[in-house]
């Protein structure tokens, strides 16, 4: 959840009301030549009060610098800059204003302060990459398991067919041996074909032999690599449930937030959530105000933006409601409506 940050403007406010009067008193005890030199410099003032109203409502251009980033983060400077670059482009992309400017001494200071908000994140993407790696590792015993079975299968069919056509063989081969020895024996031309088709006999009955070796060597590797898939299936459902139980409920801090002139970054799991983030700090440095939309920037919470940081519909509504073209009437308004706040 990020904070809101939106600058006071109670002094400011008193000074119209003084310009006011000091124009009602030069128009009630001058005459006609006075009223019109006071008139020139109610406009005069008028004028600088405008645009002194427009710099405290939208104070644009904005010069922003790089200020404290705790080492933890693992994040340097130069990082950071960029990922300012691309929190700049969102608004400067989208409204074609020149909108913020870095610089060293730059009035706007960003800081990352870490505490127990990233520890926790980080903690939280240890924990998940752990997982995706149990997760990826069973895949893999799943991918190894499949190969094996469609193996052992295609190895069990062939197995099938050979014993099939070898005892159909042997079959015969007894039939004929049988008639022949119920005849007192076989010719020696027939006895030597005989001898022939029980080598050959021998030689199916060996590679088959070899063939049920395999099998049962194929149904040893399939167990083990089961054991091992049940077992990582057990730890990932066991990490599951312990992540579920510490991270699964929503946890809602303060990622950033801005006030007085500074930016403060808490915590980020990406680039692009920082670039996000940033982009929404911006935004208040601006004076813009939540707005609805998950996917909004300005929204109160982090989630449903986009990977890549666009406004929305309601982010450009209330940038043009805070820096777009404002009558001084307008500006009034919106004045005196943050000063009732």
């Amino acid at each position: 959840m990020w904070f809101l940050g939106r600058p006071v403007m109670g002094r400011l406010l008193m000074c119209v009301h003084e310009i006011c009067k000091f124009g009602i008193l030069a128009f009630t005890f001058s005459m006609r030549k006075s009223f019109l030199i006071a008139l020139i410099a109610v406009l005069m003032f008028g004028g600088g009060y405008f645009y002194l109203v427009a710099q405290a409502i939208c104070p644009a251009p904005l010069t922003y610098s790089i200020g404290t980033i705790d080492s933890r983060f693992a994040i340097t400077s130069d990082e950071v800059k960029l990922a300012m670059s691309k929190a700049e482009s969102v608004w400067e992309d989208a409204t074609g204003r020149n909108l913020f400017t870095y610089a060293e001494d730059g009035a706007l200071v960003v800081n990352f302060v870490y505490d127990e908000r990233q520890d926790f994140l980080n903690t939280e993407g240890s924990f998940e990459e752990q997982l995706n790696t149990v997760e990826n590792t069973s895949k893999q015993v799943q991918t190894t398991y499949d190969e094996l079975v469609a193996k052992y299968n295609t190895l069990k069919n062939s197995y099938t067919t050979q014993t099939q056509a070898y005892e159909a063989k042997l079959s015969a081969y007894n039939t004929e041996v049988e008639k022949y020895n119920s005849q007192g024996g076989a010719p020696a031309k027939e006895y030597a074909k005989l001898e022939l088709k029980k080598k050959a006999l021998d030689t199916e009955q060996k590679s088959l032999n070899s063939l049920s070796s395999s099998l049962n060597t194929l149904v040893k590797e399939i167990n083990a690599v089961g054991e091992k898939g049940n077992l990582l299936t057990t730890t990932y459902n066991q990490g599951v449930t312990q992540y579920n139980k510490t991270y699964g409920e929503p946890h809602e801090f303060t990622q950033g937030d801005y006030t007085n002139k500074i930016i403060q970054v808490y915590t980020f799991k990406d680039s692009a959530e920082l670039t996000v983030v940033l982009a929404h700090e911006l935004g208040h440095a601006l004076s813009l105000d939540h707005v609805e939309g998950k996917e909004s920037i300005m929204y109160y919470l982090i989630g449903d933006q986009s990977q890549v940081a666009v406004l929305s519909t309601e982010d450009s509504a209330e940038f043009n409601r805070i820096c777009g073209d404002l009558s001084l009437l307008d500006a009034l308004k919106l004045m005196l409506s943050r000063f009732e706040e």
